[in-house]
This record gives C-alpha cells, sequence and structure tokens, in this order.
C-alpha cells in the first residue's frame, strides 16, 4: 500500500499537487459560500415573514383594544341611561 501511494506522488511533481489542492480548496469554499448564502436568503425571508405576522397580531390586538373602549363607553351611556331613569330602546 505504501509503495502504491509513494509511486502516486512520486508521478507528479510538486507544483501540480500544490496546485491540484488549490483548486480543490478554492472550489470546497466556493460550494460552501453558496450554500450559506442560500440558508442566509432563508433566513431573512422567515424573518420576514415573522415580522409581517407580528404587525398582523398587533393590528388585530389594537381592534380589540378600540372594540373594548368602545364597548365600555357604550356601558358607561347605557348605565348612565338607567341612572337618569331613562329607556334605551
Amino acid at each position: 500500500m505504501l509503495y502504491v501511494t509513494s509511486l502516486i506522488l512520486s508521478s507528479f511533481s510538486l507544483p501540480v499537487l500544490l496546485f491540484v489542492s488549490f483548486i480543490s480548496l478554492l472550489i470546497g469554499y466556493l460550494v460552501k459560500r453558496e450554500v450559506i448564502k442560500k440558508y442566509h436568503k432563508q433566513v431573512l425571508k422567515l424573518e420576514d415573514e415573522m415580522l409581517a405576522n407580528h404587525a398582523r397580531i398587533l393590528d388585530l390586538e389594537k381592534k380589540l383594544a378600540d372594540m373594548k373602549d368602545e364597548n365600555r363607553e357604550l356601558r358607561g351611556i347605557a348605565s348612565d341611561n338607567k341612572k337618569s331613569g331613562l329607556k334605551v330602546s
């Protein structure tokens, strides 16, 4: 086994081995960079979706609070009418 490895290494010159190693490293780096870019885009998309959902929740909470305030006001008017002896039709 060692003989085969040394035979393969001796058949290539050092510059060729360095060049092949550099190209392999470069290809690995470029592939990894593209994968990271893809995941980064996915994360940004999910963050945008979360922000949109939170904005929708806040809008619904505001509507609910407004409805509760309106309900309190109407109950206050109704209780004022009962106190004054007026009937609400």
